[in-house]
């Protein structure tokens, strides 16, 4: 009987034990056959990015997904690495490489492995576990997955390049983690300008240019609408603009291209804007015009041809009438 009880009591104690551990140890990464892979001599990786929330001390694990389509097989390295904004509105993020960022998240990602190999059609999942210290303060980390490739090395293919001087090219994907730490933080971002590149088209390809600062101590994802109206204030056109983030303490610029078929005249652009945070929205307009250089030498000439023979035809009846009084 008291075998019994101490047989129970240890099945007890493994089940507590399998219980307490995280996530990332029952989660193990595996590789997959994709059929029909075709061969586009590059890789894919996904998701491009993580966002998460969580609070201090707290621990979730994200899949990472890297596919070979480069028709061979493949080694492949993964590096962490912290990310952060820019005062230069085309240069959302900046990679740190080996440094610290302000907002650092590299010590608190944990990819279940540095290195594998993958046969063309192969996909692999690999668990990533995000363990937030209990004494995180709020606010925003950011850090990134790198995933970078090279040809599996082998004796033939070193002799080969050596001799041939073939220089390999190292290709880096980024997954991008962004978490929120929650907690009181400063959100506070505007929309700076709206601006298009030029006044007057001959093309109606318009691009419009939006500058947005934020401030803050958080990323932001601000998104919004783009309307056009013409002279009388009819709608001709309408974007939708997804969510895009801003770090904290950066601007960003976002570029969009309206396309249409036909316009003609002056129009009204207006970027409506939410700013990502307590439904604070942006509005900014602009004018423009659009006047096609064929369709207003089209004007021009039946313009010029109408007045011709409009000419032509009160010459011809002042002279029939200036004839027929005279006899």
């Amino acid at each position: 009987m008291e075998i019994m009880n101490k047989n129970k009591l240890i099945l007890v104690l493994i089940f507590s034990l399998l219980l307490l551990l995280p996530n990332s140890s029952v989660l193990a990464s595996k590789v997959e056959q994709l059929d029909r892979t075709p061969i586009a001599g590059d890789y894919v990786i996904g998701p491009g990015k993580n966002e998460v929330r969580l609070n201090p001390g707290e621990q979730v694990t994200k899949i990472l997904t890297v596919t070979n389509r480069y028709g061979k097989e493949m080694d492949f390295k993964i590096e962490i690495e912290d990310f952060t904004g820019s005062n230069n509105p085309q240069e959302p993020l900046i990679l740190l490489g080996q440094e610290k960022g302000p907002y650092s998240l590299k010590d608190f990602l944990h990819p279940e492995m540095m290195e594998f190999r993958l046969q063309h059609g192969d996909r692999i999942s690999i668990p990533i576990v995000i363990d937030i210290p209990k004494d995180a303060q709020p606010g925003g980390l950011y850090g990134s997955i790198i995933v970078s490739t090279k040809p599996v090395a082998n004796k033939d293919s070193l002799d080969s390049t050596a001799t041939n001087g073939n220089v390999t090219i190292v290709s880096r994907l980024a997954s991008l983690f962004f978490v929120r730490v929650n907690g009181p933080v400063n959100e506070e971002g505007k929309l700076a300008s709206f601006t298009a590149d030029k006044s007057f088209y001959t093309q109606p390809e318009i691009v419009f240019k939006s500058l947005f600062v934020n401030n803050g101590n958080i990323y932001l994802n601000p998104y919004g609408l783009l309307r056009i109206e013409n002279i009388i204030g009819t709608q001709v056109d309408e974007t939708k603009i997804d969510p895009y983030f801003v770090m904290p303490g950066s601007v960003r610029q976002k570029d969009y291209l309206t396309k249409r078929s036909v316009m003609f005249g002056r129009y009204k652009a207006t970027l409506q804007l939410n700013r990502g945070y307590e439904n604070v929205v942006d509005e900014q307009s602009i004018y423009f015009w659009v006047l096609p250089w064929k369709l207003m030498a089209l004007v021009v000439i039946v313009v010029f041809v109408f007045v011709f023979f409009s000419k032509s035809v009160i010459d011809w009846f002042k002279n029939n009438f200036e004839i027929k009084r005279k006899v």
